[in-house]
């Protein structure tokens, strides 16, 4: 029987290792072990594991709850937060992300294991119940009845910890590609987005916003200078692919 595959999302290192390895001794499969939020999404796209442990304090941009935000709309893999907070804002705003399990430290390894059991055992009963709704959903409402879905068209609204932040489209310069995520880029943020780049490409208007490599879109009149088979935007360097290049230039005024 295959082992359960285990992400972990812990900046303190001792604490990360001891978690590890107690886990390890338990039968589960750690695959990776992050400090950042930013990490493990990326590391759930490339394992695709059966469970996300995340403490809710991390470095980088994105706080576990944060993290685990973005995580329940882009996937199904369960999580569980363990920390060593407890107030009420916290806790509330954790709620909303709907976790498996929250555990308070310290925590033994029995309530730790439990944890999992149960957080695994309920995904599991979660998809089966959501399946069957939207099957049953779909063939009881007719396709003209079912709701549209509506764009703001000139701003979109990331979601920022516990907010939606609006950001007007005439303020993105540019946006990458990170695995099936991709980073935002403003004059004042840079905004990590549950949206793959063709996505997020299919909802910029094209007047604007044009593919320059598989990895990067820019705004056109973002550019600032093109040298050496790169485009140079607030001191990035964005290279150009090659079957992008020609493209690009013919939307140029070169003389």
């Amino acid at each position: 029987m295959a082992k359960v595959k285990l992400l972990i999302a812990e900046d303190d290192v001792v604490i990360a290792q001891n978690l590890a390895l107690s886990l390890e001794e338990m039968g589960y499969e750690v695959c990776s072990v992050v400090s950042t939020g930013e990490e493990l999404l990326l590391e759930v796209h490339k394992f695709k594991p059966d469970l996300a442990i995340l403490d809710i304090t991390l470095e980088g941009k994105l706080d576990g709850i944060d993290t685990a935000a973005i995580l329940s709309r882009s996937s199904e893999i369960p999580f569980i937060f363990m920390t060593a907070l407890s107030d009420k804002d916290t806790i509330d705003r954790a709620k909303l992300t709907s976790p498996h399990a929250y555990l308070v430290k310290p925590f033994d390894v029995r309530t730790l294991q439990s944890s999992i059991e149960v957080a695994i055992h309920n995904a599991s009963l979660r998809q089966h119940h959501t399946s069957t709704a939207d099957a049953e959903s779909t063939a009881e409402t007719p396709l003209a009845e079912q709701p549209a879905n509506y764009l703001l068209q000139n701003a979109l609204f990331v979601k920022v910890r516990n907010r939606l932040e609006k950001i007007s489209l005439d303020n993105i310069v540019w946006a990458e590609a990170q695995d099936i995520y991709c980073n935002i880029k403003t004059p004042q943020h840079i905004y990590l987005v549950s949206q793959s780049l063709k996505n997020l490409e299919q909802r910029l208007p094209g007047k604007d916003f044009m593919r320059v490599h598989r990895s990067y879109l820019v705004r056109l009149t973002a550019i600032e200078a093109i040298e050496d088979n790169n485009i140079l935007i607030g001191g990035k360097s964005i290279p150009i692919g090659n079957t992008h290049k020609d493209s690009l230039l013919k939307r140029l005024q070169i003389i």
